[in-house]
C-alpha cells in the first residue's frame, strides 16, 4: 500500500482513521445522549459547549497553529452551533434555573469528552507516515505547513 511521505500527510496528527473514530464511535453516542436522557441537564449542556468552543478551535486556535487564515468547520460552528447553543441555553433557562452543578457537571463532561474522545484517538493514532493520511486534494487549502 501506498504510505505517503511526512512532506505529504496533511494534517498530522489527525488522519482518515481517527477522524472516523471521533466522529462517529465517539461522537454519536455523545450527542445522541441528551435525546436518550433528557431529564439529565448536565448531558445536554457538554455536547452544546462543545459546539460552541468549536468555534473558538476552528475559528482562531487551529488556524494559527498550521498557519492558515480559516479551518474546516468554522463557519458550521459559528453559524449553527453558536446559535443553537445560545438557544438552548435560553430555552433551559426559560424552563427552570440552570444550576452551577448542572452547569459544572457538563462542564467536565465536556471537558472528557474533548480529552477523551478527541484528543485521544489523535495520540493513540498518530502516525505521520500513516496510510490513512488526508491527501491535499481532500483538505485543498486547509493543509499543513510541511514544517508543522
Amino acid at each position: 500500500m501506498h504510505r505517503p511521505s511526512a512532506r505529504r500527510s496533511c494534517c498530522y496528527p489527525l488522519n482518515m482513521h481517527t477522524a472516523m473514530c471521533i466522529n462517529t464511535a465517539n461522537a454519536y453516542p455523545f450527542y445522541i445522549l441528551p435525546v436518550l436522557f433528557p431529564a439529565k441537564r448536565w448531558v445536554g449542556i457538554a455536547p452544546v459547549l462543545f459546539g460552541m468552543g468549536q468555534a473558538l478551535g476552528h475559528g482562531i486556535i487551529f488556524p494559527r497553529i498550521v498557519g492558515a487564515r480559516y479551518s474546516p468547520g468554522f463557519l458550521a460552528s459559528i453559524l449553527l452551533h453558536v446559535p443553537l447553543g445560545i438557544a438552548y441555553f435560553k430555552a433551559l433557562a426559560e424552563e427552570a434555573p440552570i444550576s452551577k452543578k448542572g452547569l459544572a457537571l457538563g462542564i467536565v463532561y465536556q471537558a472528557a469528552f474533548a480529552a477523551i474522545g478527541v484528543a485521544g484517538p489523535n495520540v493513540i493514532g498518530r502516525d505521520r507516515n500513516s496510510r490513512h493520511a488526508f491527501r491535499p486534494d481532500q483538505v485543498g487549502p486547509c493543509t499543513v505547513r510541511a514544517d508543522a
